[in-house]
């Protein structure tokens, strides 16, 4: 069956599917070394009924098929997915400019809703950097104080977040028996000639995708590959200015479409999601303003939560000694998000709906069916309840800026 979606919104398509073990929790942690992480079994089932899905296989065509994965990451004393990556392969694909060729896909997962560990350490950790020209994803990254601006540096957080991501090894040894680099490397020996791979993530693996395939690309291990692109959705920024530039060196701009989306290699991202407005100073700033606060009279003023959380991203980034650049990007609006938030509830609660919803209604179109879920399987259980984790988040907030308040 032929595809309804161009490659754009196919890749975009792909990069969604990786994300189907959030918002699950598992009964028991996971033993390293013991067959199949429950999490892993749900990503993989939500996967396959979700290619089978009306809405998604008519957009998809009916080609594609996971070639490794997928693969789930998480910490000896957690319950949830921290990360999740899975390779896609279709012999057969049409690109922007008519040309066919067999293509590759790896999705790598956004950030997890109820990951602490993915809020905390590979998001927001980004007052300490690492010298990229050092950097291997294979060891644990020693960070650096970078005050030379023509030294590229990536944040704490997109390098500990990769490393992960390159090491990541299926529980399940029918899902794969390598790491996802060693995977990748396989590739880069046997592909056909003329396959082609992309690299694509959300929000959080908006950083890492194209932080991963420029470390990739940069030793090797692509070579073999007639083209190599990126299409990262939503992320905050890896690195500094002199990174940002490295990147669009080694992966050029291609649009080939009217619409903004319809670009490789370059940060596709909503106008008014917050995400993307990290980590440089300037934009930064943005957030106190970009859903219509104002002091001024008769104006809905900000929520002290929010302009807290704010002060201290500016913080974080500044104590980093270096500049936190945005990769080359490509925006996109779908009109004003509303009227002003009164509070931290109704700023977030807006906020994540221009972090993901305006991307699937603005890409895949306003009819894209929600994906559906397989039933949980043994050992996991579904946390379903967006809203009340926002409102923790808020909670938790109040804390972190009245840690003497009672209640």
């Amino acid at each position: 069956m032929s595809a309804n979606f161009d490659v754009f919104q196919q890749t975009f398509t792909l990069s969604l599917l990786s994300n189907l073990a959030s918002n699950y929790i598992a009964k028991d942690r996971y033993v390293p070394g013991t067959h199949g992480d429950p999490l892993e079994t749900q990503l993989a089932e939500n996967i396959q009924l979700a290619l089978s899905t009306p809405a998604v296989a008519a957009g998809l065509g009916s080609d594609w098929q996971i070639v490794w994965g997928p693969a789930v990451w998480r910490r000896a004393d957690s319950r949830v997915m921290e990360n999740a990556a899975v390779v896609f392969y279709n012999p057969e694909v049409t690109f922007e400019d008519g040309t066919t060729a067999a293509s590759y896909v790896v999705a790598i997962a956004a950030t997890n809703l109820i990951s602490g560990y993915d809020w905390i350490v590979e998001d927001f950790t980004v007052s300490s950097t690492v010298s990229w020209a050092h950097y291997n994803p294979a060891v644990q990254p020693s960070t650096v104080v970078s005050r030379d601006s023509l030294m590229p540096v990536i944040s704490k957080g997109t390098a500990t977040g990769v490393r992960h991501i390159a090491a990541l090894k299926p529980t399940d040894p029918a899902h794969g028996q390598t790491s996802l680099s060693d995977f990748i490397g396989q590739l880069n020996g046997t592909a056909s000639a003329g396959a082609r791979i992309t690299f694509t993530g959300h929000s959080l693996a908006g950083a890492l995708a194209p932080t991963f395939a420029l470390y990739l690309k940069e030793h090797g291990a692509l070579s073999a590959f007639e083209r190599i692109q990126v299409y990262p959705t939503a992320g905050a920024s890896p690195g500094n200015k002199t990174f940002s530039n490295r990147f669009g060196q080694a992966f050029p701009r291609k649009s080939a479409g009217e619409q903004p989306w319809q670009s490789w290699n370059v940060l596709i991202h909503n106008q008014y999601d917050i995400v993307p407005h990290a980590w440089s100073l300037s934009t930064l700033l943005q957030l106190l303003t970009v859903y219509g606060n104002s002091d001024a009279e008769g104006g809905v003023k900000l929520s002290e939560q929010i302009y807290g959380v704010v002060l201290a991203a500016l913080a974080d980034s500044a104590a980093s000694k270096t500049l936190y650049a945005a990769l080359p990007n490509a925006a996109f609006s779908c009109g004003s998000p509303g009227p002003a938030p009164a509070t931290a509830l109704e700023y977030l609660s807006m906020a994540g709906i221009q972090h993901v919803k305006t991307y699937i209604s603005a890409i895949l179109g306003p009819d894209f069916l929600a994906i559906e879920h397989a039933s949980t399987v043994p050992g996991v259980i579904e946390f379903v309840d967006a809203q009340r984790r926002i409102a923790e988040l808020v909670s938790l907030l109040e804390k972190i800026l009245h840690p003497g308040a009672s209640g």
